[in-house]
């Protein structure tokens, strides 16, 4: 139960579905490596880049990174009894823990035209 909680507070900063992200990534199908590679903005879709883009004559690649912020959660006043305690803050610095899930982004190139888009990874 704890584990759906905490993916369901998940929040990623800025927030964008995975169907805007699709469709952004989508609009360079068609596009020369060049173009992609001066117009992508993948800031805009909640991706940090995390290494240079890898060229090669089949695919450009992106390794990126996502932040997300997991809230701590909160333990019930023992001192109330079970179920019936309000919720007491664990002592910690922060009241979230933040991580980078990475994520591989490839366009498939044909005579250095984008022909698709791959998504890889489980925070795609």
């Amino acid at each position: 139960m704890l584990s759906i909680m905490a993916l369901a507070g998940c929040t990623t900063t800025p927030t964008s579905s995975i169907a805007e992200r699709e469709r952004y990534l989508e609009s360079f199908i068609g596009k020369s490596s060049q173009t992609i590679q001066s117009q992508l903005n993948l800031s805009k879709i909640g991706y940090q880049y995390a290494y240079p883009a890898e060229l090669s004559p089949d695919y450009l690649s992106y390794r990126v990174a996502r932040p997300i912020s997991i809230p701590l959660p909160m333990a019930d006043n023992p001192a109330m009894g079970l179920g019936g305690g309000s919720a007491v803050p664990i002592p910690t610095g922060n009241s979230r823990y933040d991580v980078n899930l990475t994520c591989l982004i490839q366009f498939r190139l044909k005579d250095n035209i984008a022909t698709a888009v791959r998504l890889t990874g489980r925070t795609c």
